[in-house]
């Protein structure tokens, strides 16, 4: 009895480790000419960052934090 409320015990732990860490929300590039990357826990916090390829192959990137205190522009 005392080894299943062990086993049950790690087996939440576990599921809650799992659950908590932060994860990839997005992942997406299309043709290299556009990408999104983000991590983080959905509706908590978030950090990411996307590029594109503008017209005359001039490349621009926007990297990002979006948790309580809003959505910020980071180096």
């Amino acid at each position: 009895m005392k080894f299943l409320s062990l086993l049950f015990a790690l087996v939440l732990l576990l599921a809650a480790m799992v659950l908590a860490r932060p994860g990839e929300i997005i992942d997406f590039d299309q043709d290299d000419h556009f990408e999104h990357e983000q991590d983080g826990i959905a509706g908590q916090a978030v950090r990411g960052e996307y590029s594109w390829v503008a017209a005359d192959g001039t490349e621009y990137e926007t990297k990002y934090v979006a948790d309580h205190l809003g959505y910020r522009l980071v180096d």
